[in-house]
């Protein structure tokens, strides 16, 4: 289970390229696969499991992490012994997508998934410290989803939803994207009547990792990303909710013990080469490099244990990682790729678990501006900012809570930690909180959820970025999976995978 600084799965760190020579790894160092596989989140993971025992390929997976599971962490209270799913925390039916739950070798049970209740929501503008006042109203929660249904039915209506689900395989060339679907948000809501719709799509996707400014001015193909057609059908009841009996990272868990030396863990590529007739991986392993101290982790054994390199020689490369200029440094880019690459503008996510015996349990802190009061509709918040505290229960210190910088590069934990902190404090000097006495608030679990949103803008969509990007798929061996380029939820995303894999294998 994480109970300490995650990184993003897969993340690579730069370094410099060379010429790669098998004599320098010893023969027990080189690993021969049909695929390689890099990150082993929810696209990574599932991908290996597919192609291992559907296609029968071999596989080998370098996941940066000490354990698979990528947006997913699971929290055990040691006090109590519950269970707190703080990354992603459920799971939605997509076509026969769970169909994967019930394979043999996996086996998890799943629950329906409500949200918890119980909690006495208060409404704090977290940058001033201040309490909205008794007289305030917060917006009607039974419009959003109202509003919610029409984007959905005006999506169907006109076919922007094959477009842009599970990826974006059939979205038009750059030219003919449809209009509609490159107007900001807040313009496309207003267009078609539906801006209710946005204080429900605004805590759902984060607040708009990826944004470059206010929510309201994200592109809808970006916002679509995060709340795809499918998704939608949560908010108006069409589509349930479910959770796995024993938390979330118990799938990975199994697929982990399912695929067992075929990963490598606490490792990255630090050199490759790539051509049309195969790929070399220089593994670094047991290498972690962050911006700030990280406490030891292990699992099973899997511990940071003693750096050593290893040489992987396949016949394809499955990149399951955001494709960042710095993700993909160690990956012998063209000057095309490259400048492809180069555009997209990424914002960052934070989950974690608070835990300060002076917070009041049985409460939510939902941060809300202050400009609310006068445009309950509008509770849009500037960057980095944290969303809300929320109570795990009224008999335990612990909160959630999730942040959100415009930056990825400059939105590090460290960061993220101090805007939360900040956020209690500016709560407590305004009298909202009670005083700290002095005790400073420990982060007993943190997730790096790394870079979100694809963040191109309309110009660059016109003039083909989505087009390039899905035609470099199968280009030099090399194939792009996860939520960069698709639909950032964990069922559309092995659906995606499933639409890819058959394409993977030919000639294999």
């Amino acid at each position: 289970m994480r109970t300490a600084t995650i990184l993003t799965a897969g993340t690579i760190s730069a370094a410099s390229a060379g010429r790669i020579n098998r004599a320098d790894f010893r023969r027990e160092d080189i690993i021969y696969k049909d695929v390689a596989i890099v990150g082993g989140g929810a696209s990574g993971a599932h991908a290996a499991v597919r192609l291992r025992q559907d296609y029968n390929k071999s596989v080998v997976v370098v996941e940066r992490e000490p354990i698979l599971g990528g947006h997913v962490d699971t929290y055990v209270d040691k006090t109590t012994g519950r269970i707190h799913d703080y990354g992603l925390a459920l799971y939605f039916p997509y076509l026969d997508s769970f169909d994967f739950f019930s394979r043999p070798e996996i086996n998890v049970t799943l629950s329906p998934w409500f949200p918890a209740g119980g909690n006495e929501v208060r409404y704090v503008d977290f940058t001033s410290g201040q309490e909205m006042t008794s007289t305030f109203q917060p917006p009607d929660e039974s419009a959003g989803p109202i509003a919610v249904k029409k984007f959905h039915d005006l999506m169907t209506a006109n076919g922007w939803d094959n477009m842009t689900q599970p990826g974006y395989w059939g979205l038009p060339a750059g030219k003919d994207i449809p209009a509609d679907l490159l107007l900001p948000i807040g313009q496309f809501a207003k267009k078609h009547g539906i801006e209710a719709m946005l204080s429900t799509m605004y805590p759902s996707t984060g607040g708009g990792v990826g944004s470059r400014g206010n929510f309201e001015d994200i592109l809808t193909l970006s916002i679509i990303k995060a709340f795809p057609t499918a998704w939608s059908k949560v908010f108006f009841g069409e589509v349930a909710m479910f959770s796995i009996d024993g938390g979330n990272q118990f799938l990975y868990d199994k697929i982990s013990t399912l695929l067992g030396k075929d990963v490598l863990y606490n490792s990255q590529v630090v050199n490759s080469k790539r051509s049309n007739s195969g790929i070399e991986l220089v593994v670094d392993s047991a290498r972690l490099d962050d911006d700030e101290e990280q406490p030891g982790k292990s699992r099973k054994g899997k511990g940071k244990g003693k750096a050593t390199k290893k040489l992987i020689i396949a016949k394809k490369l499955l990149l399951a990682i955001p494709p960042t200029r710095e993700n993909l440094a160690p990956f012998d880019l063209t000057p095309a790729e490259k400048a492809h690459f180069s555009k997209p503008k990424y914002g960052r996510s934070h989950t974690a678990i608070a835990k300060h015996s002076k917070l009041p349990a049985g409460v939510q802190l939902r941060n809300l501006p202050l400009s609310a009061t006068a445009n309950p509709l509008s509770p849009f918040l500037q960057t980095p900012f944290v969303l809300s505290f929320t109570s795990l229960a009224t008999d335990s210190p612990l909160f959630s809570l999730g942040s959100s910088g415009a930056n990825y590069t400059a939105f590090p934990p460290s960061k993220a930690k101090k805007v939360a902190r900040k956020a209690i404090q500016t709560m407590v000097d305004a009298g909202t909180l009670a005083d700290l006495e002095g005790e400073e608030v420990e982060f007993v679990a943190w997730s790096d959820h790394g870079p979100g949103g694809f963040g191109v803008s309309a110009q660059e969509l016109r003039e083909g970025w989505m087009e390039d990007m899905y035609a470099l798929q199968g280009k030099r061996s090399t194939w792009f999976t996860g939520n960069g380029i698709a639909a950032d939820f964990t069922t559309m995303l092995w659906k995606f995978n499933d639409q890819m894999l058959d394409r993977i294998v030919e000639g294999l």
